[in-house]
């Protein structure tokens, strides 16, 4: 789906990351509310569901921190000459971090 503006990979990337480091609790939560196994998401639901998991009961103040700390991009991000939000790049950017071939 075009126009729809999705974050960088590095997005995510930490989210994800997140999740397998937290895994039992993020697992365990997900199928205790839904009784679904979280692998079988879509992967732009599953990064959601992961968000929403993480943000669930904070503050306002915790979650805009949390937002900024995802958003920030890695030192290593090569910004110069592509539009940030480019939907093909972020596609190309996410598959290379996760070493796989754009389809």
């Amino acid at each position: 789906m075009r126009g729809v503006v999705r974050p960088p990979y590095w997005v995510g990337q930490r989210l994800l990351t997140l999740a397998v480091h937290r895994w039992s609790e993020f697992h365990g939560t997900y199928l205790m509310r839904t009784g679904r196994e979280p692998l079988h998401l879509p992967l732009p639901s599953l990064l959601d569901v992961i968000y929403a998991w993480w943000v669930e009961g904070g503050d306002e103040k915790d979650v805009a921190k949390f937002q900024q700390a995802l958003a920030a991009p890695p030192a290593s991000a090569d910004l110069e000459d592509r539009p940030e939000w480019s939907d093909d790049e972020t596609d190309r950017s996410f598959a290379a971090a996760m070493a796989v071939r754009p389809a």
